[in-house]
């Protein structure tokens, strides 16, 4: 029986030249196969993942005592089916390699670890530890290491070391950032916490782009599962090394009246973007998923 909470791909995945993906007969019911390509000679296949609402905002300058901004273009009820299909949807494309997020994310989060199954999950839906366990089980399949390597932008490398992302065992971390914010590290105990530091200008486009070449030859990371925030998804379209993003569409209008910092989405088609996915999780959602590719293979 398929999950309530699948993704139904109208616009069926242009991808279909790299298998990479195909769904396992204990997730099918879940999940659609997606498809991707190899990473380039260079560097990683980078995509990102992140939520917009219904007008378009992305992101904007978090209010003491109110909930993230992306909690609030959620919507409420966690457990809504659409809300489900996006957080186990994000878990999936977890499945595929590396992950990242840049500092300010982390503070926020603090104790976010991206792996299939995070924390928290466990006891919010015990309901679905099958399918949490059939996702750790496809990532040993491709032959990754149980949690993926969780990547970390910092240009001050202003982390906090006590988080439990330092300290959960089987979990590596590399932190992308500067010579500055490497010798914050260092003196902080990064070593002593086996963080690997990735030493480039994290805000220059050609730095950016050598650390991810980094990635690929010291870490073998072959693909890049980006979080956010808008920030750094931002600084990679920039150096021209954010390959794609899925997009989830929520039904939540925004009043952007009397916030600060609001992002918008661009105009993904305007900037020459194809759109090789489209999906819903029934035809009565009000919510989207879509799939923008940035760099064609």
């Amino acid at each position: 029986m398929v999950s309530e909470t699948r993704i139904d791909w109208h616009l069926m995945n242009r991808e279909k030249r790299y298998p990479f993906g195909l769904v396992p007969a204990d997730l099918a019911a879940h999940f659609q196969p997606l498809g991707f390509p190899p990473p380039w000679r260079e560097r990683p296949w980078i995509y990102a993942d992140m939520v917009v609402s219904a007008n378009g905002i992305v992101a904007w300058k978090p209010e003491p005592g109110k909930p993230h901004p992306v909690e609030i273009i959620l919507g409420g009820n966690p457990r809504r089916p659409e809300r489900l299909a996006d957080l186990f949807f994000m878990r999936w494309l977890r499945c595929f390699g590396a992950c990242s997020v840049g500092a300010e994310t982390q503070r926020v989060q603090r104790g976010l670890i991206q792996t299939p199954q995070e924390a928290w999950e466990r006891e919010a839906y015990p309901e679905f530890q099958p399918l949490y366990d059939a996702l750790y089980r496809l990532r040993r399949a491709h032959g990754f290491s149980h949690h993926p390597l969780n990547i970390r932008y910092s240009q001050s490398g202003n982390l906090d070391l006590t988080d439990p992302l330092f300290n959960t065992p089987g979990v590596q971390v590399v932190v992308i950032t500067t010579e500055e914010g490497a010798d914050r590290l260092i003196k902080a105990g990064s070593d002593a916490k086996d963080v690997k530091l990735l030493v480039e200008p994290v805000l220059d486009a050609k730095g950016l782009r050598r650390a991810h070449e980094r990635l690929l030859e010291v870490y073998d990371a072959r693909r890049l599962s980006c979080e956010g925030g808008e920030g750094i998804l931002r600084s990679l379209r920039e150096a021209e090394i954010l390959d794609e993003v899925f997009v989830t569409t929520t039904d939540v209008e925004i009043d952007t009246a009397g916030l600060e910092g609001v992002k918008q989405l661009p105009d993904y088609g305007t900037e020459g973007a194809a759109l090789i996915a489209e999906g819903k999780i029934s035809p009565e959602s009000a919510w989207t998923f879509r799939r923008w590719r940035f760099n064609q293979r």
